[in-house]
């Protein structure tokens, strides 16, 4: 996420929100309030004041009973949170060798601490190989 686009970061409850409505757009074309309240574990009214949040925010489309959508700057915003969560969980296999579940849980925690500008670092560092190990250098630290 360009912190110049978005200065402000939302809560954490509304960026998990906003990436499952951004999951399931872009699986499906569209969300709805049942959907994410069961991706989300959450009861169906409180998906609604989310949505109702979120609206005001101008982040979705939302009506009672309609399917959900993201306006152009949600997506934005969800791209941005999703892809923030993708990278942390690469950064949490190659750097700290965690399994993929592991690795899932901690980025879902951690994607909301770091600024996107501190993202960024660290996707810059993965797409330049920072992490990889050659095999030499891991045949010498097993000895």
């Amino acid at each position: 996420m360009n912190e110049k686009l978005f200065p402000k970061r939302l809560s954490r409850s509304a960026e998990d929100y906003l990436e499952a409505v951004g999951e399931l757009c872009k699986k499906n074309g569209q969300a709805q309030v049942s959907e994410l309240a069961a991706m989300l574990g959450v009861k169906k009214p409180s998906v609604t004041v989310a949505m109702r949040n979120l609206s005001q925010l101008g982040m979705v489309h939302y009506e009672p009973y309609c399917p959900i959508q993201l306006t152009e700057k949600g997506r934005r915003y969800a791209d941005s949170v999703m892809n923030a969560h993708h990278v942390l969980m690469e950064f949490m296999k190659k750097a700290a060798g965690l399994d993929t579940e592991r690795a899932e849980k901690v980025a879902c925690l951690i994607e909301h601490i770091l600024t996107m500008d501190e993202v960024a670092g660290i996707e810059e560092k993965l797409s330049g190989g920072f992490f990889e190990r050659t095999e030499a250098e891991s045949a010498s630290d097993s000895r």
